[in-house]
């Protein structure tokens, strides 16, 4: 599934894209450069599967976050689950927006 990026900190979809808690959060949590799982990101966020599910389908298709295809470790058996991360061209925008500069730039 793609996104459009959305990097202008005036777009609709940007504020659109982050306006409720929830969706927030999941921003703040990936803003810290890391790519997780939906069952992860529930964790740190205290959020439940399917709420963090619907909120990460949402920032995907407005151009927030990336989703790419999990990697099998050859061991567990079924899909590998997939892998979330904040879209780089997203990142300029939103430090913008939020008034944060280090935390959202890559290391």
């Amino acid at each position: 599934m793609l996104g459009r990026a959305v990097t202008e900190p005036s777009s609709p979809g940007l504020l659109e894209g982050i306006a409720d808690p929830v969706r927030l959060g999941l921003v703040r949590v990936l803003a810290e450069g890391i790519e997780a799982t939906a069952a992860e990101l529930s964790a740190l966020c205290q959020a439940s599967g399917s709420t963090i599910r619907r909120h990460l389908e949402a920032l995907v298709n407005s151009g927030i976050v990336a989703e790419a295809a999990g990697a099998s470790d050859g061991i567990t058996p079924g899909r590998p689950a997939a892998r979330f991360s904040l879209r780089p061209e997203a990142r300029e925008g939103l430090a913008r927006l939020l008034g944060v500069s280090r935390s959202l730039h890559s290391p």
